[in-house]
């Protein structure tokens, strides 16, 4: 899938992968702002535009999906959502924006890697209203019912 970018910031950093097999592509902040006590917006300086492939059916929607590095734990930093979507359609700078939930571990600097980013896709759902479901092994069980 082809997806152009626009660089938003002379520092920008294309998104890129350090193994080859890696699932997603590292992003970089080019700017951080405090916009609440102990809230963060990171910019990378990137705006992003999904170059719709043929091959696909033409309701499917696309998205870029921002979600944490695995060593956001080093921070004390929680992504304000956990996972963002950037929509299909969006052409502003992709941003993230997180809680400092630790205050004595440092946070990310420009320049660092501060998240990673996937392409996701969906086709519409057509939901039905029923009185009942089919019943399954697991029904209801949910939080841990599987085990540990």
């Amino acid at each position: 899938m082809k997806v152009r970018i626009k660089k938003l910031n002379e520092n920008a950093v294309v998104p890129s992968k350090k193994h080859e097999r890696d699932f997603c592509y590292d992003v970089v902040a080019t700017s951080r702002e405090e916009i609440a006590p102990g809230v963060y917006k990171y910019g990378i300086g990137l705006a992003f535009e999904i170059i719709r492939d043929e091959r696909f059916r033409p309701y499917v929607t696309f998205s870029i999906d921002l979600r944490p590095r695995s060593s956001v734990w080093k921070t004390g930093l929680v992504l304000a959502n956990c996972e963002g979507t950037v929509d299909e359609n969006y052409r502003g700078e992709l941003c993230a924006i997180f809680y400092h939930v630790l205050p004595e571990l440092p946070i990310y600097e420009v320049g660092d890697r501060i998240g990673q980013i996937k392409l996701g896709a969906t086709e519409p759902m057509d939901f039905e209203v029923v009185d009942e479901l089919s019943d399954t092994d697991r029904g209801d069980g949910g939080f841990g019912s599987t085990g540990k």
